[in-house]
């Protein structure tokens, strides 16, 4: 400090700023201040208010405080966040005292998250520092104090909040999650105190995410888990509730969870759509395992999914059954288009108007299901479930119109309508194997045979591919040329020119290809050693070849077969689960939205009472609780009488009439002025 004695007077005199370029850093343009927040000595460094002192006196104090680095890796941090990240209330105190921006953005490089070369993520505002940090008595502070408050509201230029900041750092193991969800919880209840009319949950970012969207496509089961299942004991935060006990005796408990963004039956982004289609993560079938979207699944499974996903079974076996029925009896001479002059014909005739409705049908059907630009949120298709049987790939749908297309051009030939057919005939059938997700037993078959194609065997056929290109060029190099036909001269009647094995000619290295593949799998013979020019070297390179691929690529191949099947069966329940919540969705898709809502899974209830004082109705999913190490601690309770309600039909929906009622000394949902009581429908 005794150093910087005649800084002032040096600045004065030559009319200078500590935020001139000559006082900055050439690589940064950091100004002394974030130096001196960077080399503290048991949080301390009596050069700060030194300098801040100078800085006012020059008359640029807020330039100074605010000066914020200019380089690509660290561009927009200011003093401000140096002193947060460093975990110094009382310098972070200091600088918004005298006058730091608490809106300043870090945007540089560092500050990116780590898939995109970052190295930490925090959100760009000095709050969200403080917050993903774990500092609550500066994130109290910064939006509490009296000189400048920040806004809990503010978004950063990836359009998040602070709590999608606290989702974006989250990383599923105890600590963290702990520590987080208690942040979230504090931030989200402060907004509600501070700014009343926002619900800061619901704010989305430029993706269109809200921070539980955010938590779902990222794989964040900790916050997920926390979000969905939050209650809230402030009275005067109670409506940030998103669990509510109905009622409860003992150790068991009827809870409503809060379906809004969860399950919003095709009106806007749905979180379970998120999961199911859009989600690359791992965890996916755990989160899903989730309360209350295990149940959920449940429920519309047995109010829609199984009858329509049974009604696709039959709709498609009878389908291919008639298509199978159709080039079975289809005739075998002449061109097309066949004259129908008999019975026959005319049941031909109907099967292939069957066949034809049904493929075009499927294709359009998966077409708009699988284009690869179906996004949640977006209009489904409109077909009914049992014409719409799979989002399997639709190229095995494919040659349906194709083989009709061509079956009506006259002077198509018929060997090629025939080849269209076989293949749409195998495409098709092969096709029933998503049909096997309907059970538990079968429903992980299709995913072993998926895996082995496209992982072990592609592999394996890449290398194999290799080796029989290098050995047949090898071993076809060393056979004999074939003499030309020019060689019989005069008497070409009794002469015949040799040809492969005996010797090589132009299409000798495809056929020794297909010899060589015969050779792998038992099936090949060995004529051709005779007429080599090298028969020993020949042996030599066949031997060879029999070892590194009918002794090592196939039993490789076997055992990583084996290990594909062990661990999808290990996995079998989750990959199942996964398969079965798929369905659920792409069945429910295939609705109109107004059968959505007919079918919608859950409850219209009054939980409370909002900020105005209107009644609190949400729309709710009920899902029955046992808990033997947490009894009744008196949280809120809506309905007094545990159990079913007299039920009666109401438009052809099943309504309960329950009761809100207000415990005197819980911390119970919000009920009506002075404790009355008022009947509420539930749906």
């Amino acid at each position: 400090v005794d150093g910087l004695d005649g800084l002032l007077p040096f600045l004065l005199s030559h009319k200078k700023r500590l935020t001139d370029e000559e006082f900055r850093e050439l690589s940064t343009g950091k100004t002394c201040l974030p130096k001196a927040l960077l080399n503290l000595n048991g949080g301390r460094n009596d050069t700060i208010p030194l300098l801040l002192d100078i800085a006012e006196k020059t008359g640029n104090m807020r330039e100074f405080i605010n000066a914020p680095f200019r380089d690509v890796y660290y561009r927009g941090q200011t003093a401000l966040h140096i002193a947060i990240e460093r975990r110094c209330k009382h310098y972070v105190e200091l600088l918004v005292e005298k006058g730091a921006d608490v809106h300043a953005q870090a945007r540089g490089r560092f500050f990116q998250p780590k898939d995109e070369g970052g190295y930490f993520y925090f959100g760009e505002l000095p709050l969200s520092l403080a917050a993903c940090t774990n500092q609550p008595h500066i994130v109290h502070y910064l939006t509490e104090n009296a000189h400048k408050q920040a806004d809990l509201r503010r978004q950063d230029s990836r359009g998040n909040t602070v709590l999608h900041a606290l989702v974006a750092i989250a990383d599923n193991t105890r600590e963290n999650t702990k520590f987080v969800t208690k942040m979230y919880d504090l931030l989200l209840i402060k907004c509600a105190k501070l700014f009343p009319d926002t619900n800061l949950e619901a704010l989305l970012n430029n993706d269109g995410l809200s921070p539980l969207m955010m938590a779902a496509k990222t794989g964040k089961i900790g916050m997920f888990q926390h979000i969905i299942r939050r209650e809230v004991k402030d009275e005067d935060a109670r409506h940030l509730s998103r669990k509510f006990r109905d009622w409860a005796y003992g150790p068991v408990y009827s809870s409503l969870y809060d379906l809004s963004s969860l399950d919003t039956c095709g009106e806007e982004v749905s979180v379970l759509e998120i999961l199911v289609y859009n989600s690359k993560i791992e965890n996916r079938h755990e989160m899903l395992a989730v309360e209350p979207i295990n149940e959920l699944l449940r429920d519309k499974w047995r109010k829609f999914g199984a009858v329509s996903f049974y009604i696709s079974v039959v709709s498609y076996l009878c389908a291919m059954v008639i298509f199978t029925l159709v080039a079975y009896y289809r005739p075998l001479e002449g061109t097309p288009p066949f004259p129908y002059t008999t019975t026959p014909d005319y049941l031909r005739l109907a099967g292939e108007i069957v066949t034809l409705f049904t493929g075009v049908l499927f294709f359009f059907t998966n077409v708009s299901a699988d284009g690869g630009v179906f996004l949640p949120g977006e209009p489904a298709p409109t077909l009914p479930p049992c014409l719409s049987p799979s989002p399997a790939p639709f190229t095995s749908l494919l040659p349906f119109p194709a083989y009709w297309r061509v079956a009506t051009v006259p002077s198509f030939p018929l060997p090629k309508i025939s080849s269209f057919m076989v293949f749409a005939l195998v495409l098709g059938w092969m096709n029933t194997l998503y049909f096997t997700r309907g059970l538990k037993l079968t429903g992980t078959y299709s995913i072993m045979i998926q895996k082995i194609l496209f992982k072990d065997l592609f592999r394996f056929l890449l290398v194999y591919v290799l080796f029989m290109i290098g050995y047949a060029s090898a071993l076809v190099s060393l056979l004999n040329p074939c003499p030309s036909a020019e060689s019989c001269h005069g008497d070409r009647s009794n002469c015949t020119a040799p040809a492969y094995p005996s010797c090589r000619d132009s299409k000798t290295f495809s056929t020794f290809l297909l010899d060589l593949f015969k050779l792998t799998i038992g099936m090949g013979d060995l004529e051709m050693i005779e007429n080599a020019k090298y028969p020993g070297v020949f042996v030599i390179l066949l031997v060879t070849y029999i070892i590194l691929t009918f002794v090592l690529l196939l039993n490789m191949l076997i055992a990583l077969m084996g290990e594909t099947v062990g661990q999808v069966s290990k996995e079998s329940k989750k990959i199942w689960k996964l398969q079965w919540a798929t369905t659920i969705l792409d069945i429910e898709r295939s609705f109109p939205v107004f059968v959505r809502k007919a079918f919608r899974s859950g409850e219209m209830v009054t939980v409370g009472k909002s900020l105005d004082g209107a009644p609190d109705r949400r729309w709710c999913f009920r899902v029955d609780e046992v808990n033997w190490s947490h009894w009744n601690q008196n949280l809120g309770i809506i309905n007094e009488d545990p159990g079913k309600s007299d039920t009666y039909q109401y438009y052809g929906f099943s309504h309960t009439v329950g009761r809100l009622r207000r415990g005197e000394g819980a911390a119970g949902a919000r009920s009506l002025p002075g404790g009355k009581r008022k009947r509420v429908f539930i749906r």
